[in-house]
C-alpha cells in the first residue's frame, strides 16, 4: 500500500481488489487495514459504542447515523447485520454491507475493513471516503486532531 499526499501523510491508501464469485465482472472490493498499539476491546469500543463513535464520526440515534464532517451529509440508515464481539462486525449502511474484522496480536490490534460489490466508478468516490473515516478513527484512538475532509477528495484517482 502506498502513502497518500502530503496533506494526508499519515494515511494509508486502501486497496481496490477484484471481486471474485460475483456475476458482474466489473465489481471490486475496497480493502483497508490499520493497526493500533491498543487493546482490542478499546478499538472495538471506539467502533461500536455510540458515544465513542460520535467523537470521531457522528451521532447514531434510532438506526440513523448523522456524520458531523466529511463528504456525506446525513442521516444514513445503519443496521448491524452480524456482531461477534470483539472480532467481527458487519453493518449495513444505506443497504450496503461494510465488514470489519479485528485481530489482536501482542500489543497490536489490527482492523481490516472491506466494502464489497463496488463498481469501478463508485470506487473512486467511496475509496477516499473510507480512507478519511479510518484516518479519523486513527486520530481519535491516538488522541490527535481529527483530519478534515478536503485533502481526501483529491485521492479519487488512486482508487481505480
Amino acid at each position: 500500500m502506498a502513502t497518500a499526499s502530503a496533506d494526508t501523510a499519515n494515511s494509508v491508501l486502501g486497496e481496490v481488489r477484484p471481486e471474485h464469485g460475483v456475476p458482474a465482472r466489473d465489481l471490486v472490493e475496497l480493502h483497508y487495514q490499520r493497526s493500533f498499539a491498543q487493546p482490542v476491546l478499546a478499538v472495538w469500543a471506539a467502533i461500536t459504542e455510540p458515544q465513542r463513535v460520535a467523537a470521531w464520526l457522528g451521532s447514531i440515534d434510532d438506526g440513523q447515523l448523522t456524520p458531523f464532517d466529511g463528504p456525506v451529509d446525513g442521516p444514513i440508515a445503519v443496521r448491524v447485520e452480524h456482531r461477534e464481539a470483539p472480532h467481527a462486525l458487519t453493518v449495513l449502511l444505506d443497504g450496503s454491507a461494510l465488514e470489519v474484522r479485528l485481530r489482536h496480536v501482542g500489543v497490536v490490534t489490527t482492523v481490516e475493513l472491506s466494502r464489497r460489490h463496488v463498481g469501478h466508478q463508485e470506487a473512486r468516490e467511496l475509496g477516499p471516503r473510507w480512507q478519511f473515516l479510518l484516518d479519523r478513527l486513527c486520530a481519535y484512538l491516538e488522541e490527535r486532531e481529527l483530519p478534515p475532509w478536503e485533502p481526501y477528495a483529491a485521492l479519487a484517482d488512486e482508487y481505480r
